[in-house]
C-alpha cells in the first residue's frame, strides 16, 4: 500500500512582513531590525509633527557638528509601533509622545514610560477590535490616565 503524502501548511503569526531593509544589515537580528525600524519611525513622528511638539529633544537630540545623539529608543519605538503597526491616527500619537516627554521631565525613567505605552497600545488594539465594549474603551482611558498623572497632567 503506497503511503498518501499531504502537504502540510504551515501557519504563521498574524503580522505581515516588514520592510525593514535599511535596519537589517546593522542589527543581528530580524527582531532588532525591526525594532531599530521602529524607532525610526518615531523619529520621523517627531520630526514630522515638530511644532506640535514642543520638547521633542527630550526623546532624540541629534548634533551633527559632534556626530551625537542622545535617544530614548524605548520611548521612541513605542510611538513607532502605534504609529505603524497599530495604525493610531497621528494626532492620538502626537498627544501620546507629548505625554511621554511630559512624564520624562517629571523624573520617570524611559523604561517606566514605556511600559505604559505598551499598556496603551495593547489596550488600543483590543478597544479598535470590539468598538462596542464600553469595558474595553475605559481600560484604554485608564492608560493613558496613567501616562498623563505620571507627566503630572491633571
Amino acid at each position: 500500500m503506497e503511503k498518501i503524502k499531504t502537504e502540510e501548511v504551515r501557519r504563521r503569526r498574524g503580522r505581515p512582513k516588514l520592510d525593514a531593509h535599511i535596519t537589517e544589515e546593522y542589527a543581528p537580528s530580524r527582531r532588532q531590525a525591526l525594532n531599530k525600524m521602529y524607532l525610526y519611525e518615531g523619529v520621523h513622528l517627531l520630526s514630522v509633527a515638530a511644532t506640535e511638539i514642543p520638547n521633542s529633544e527630550v526623546l532624540w537630540q541629534e548634533d551633527r557638528v559632534a556626530v551625537n545623539v542622545k535617544s530614548r529608543d524605548g520611548i521612541l519605538e513605542q510611538l513607532g509601533r502605534m504609529a505603524v503597526q497599530d495604525k493610531l491616527c497621528r494626532t492620538d500619537c502626537v498627544y501620546l509622545a507629548n505625554l511621554a516627554i511630559a512624564a520624562v521631565q517629571n523624573g520617570y525613567t524611559t523604561r517606566e514610560v514605556e511600559v505604559v505605552l505598551r499598556k496603551i497600545r495593547m489596550a488600543a488594539k483590543s478597544s479598535i477590535k470590539n468598538p462596542d465594549s464600553e469595558a474595553l474603551y475605559c481600560a484604554l482611558g485608564n492608560a493613558v490616565d496613567i501616562l498623563r498623572r505620571m507627566g503630572g497632567i491633571a
